[in-house]
């Protein structure tokens, strides 16, 4: 448990010689099973620039949700299901003008923002 525990080691040697070494363990908290290591700052967006496709990269098989694709005046252009993707997902851009784009990726870690460039 969480806590400031004093530890004491004692040694004797062979000659009956004694030593005593005490030290201070402080633990903050514990990882359990719940705790994981997914970041969501992982994911990759590619290739950009990008002509037809844009794929979504999730190396750690984050639980996502969606990705929202916004132009640079703030509208929602197309909204993409991404449940159950996997680790990688293809998304057809080839109906947006060629210009900058944000896209808003959702998951139950968090949400991260990438930017990508269609040609």
């Amino acid at each position: 448990p969480d806590g400031t525990y004093t530890i004491t080691l004692f040694a004797e040697d062979e000659y009956g010689n004694v030593g005593e070494c005490t030290f201070v363990l402080t633990i903050e908290s514990i990882l359990g099973k719940d705790d994981n290591l997914l970041d969501i700052s992982t994911i990759v967006l590619y290739p950009n620039p990008a002509k037809a496709i844009v794929n979504i990269s999730n190396p750690q098989s984050i639980a996502l949700e969606s990705a929202s694709i916004y132009d640079l005046t703030g509208k929602l252009v197309r909204v993409y299901d991404l449940k159950d993707m996997g680790t990688e997902k293809a998304l057809d851009v080839s109906f947006l003008s060629s210009a900058t784009y944000l896209v808003y990726i959702q998951g139950e870690h968090g949400t991260i923002t990438k930017q990508f460039i269609k040609e």
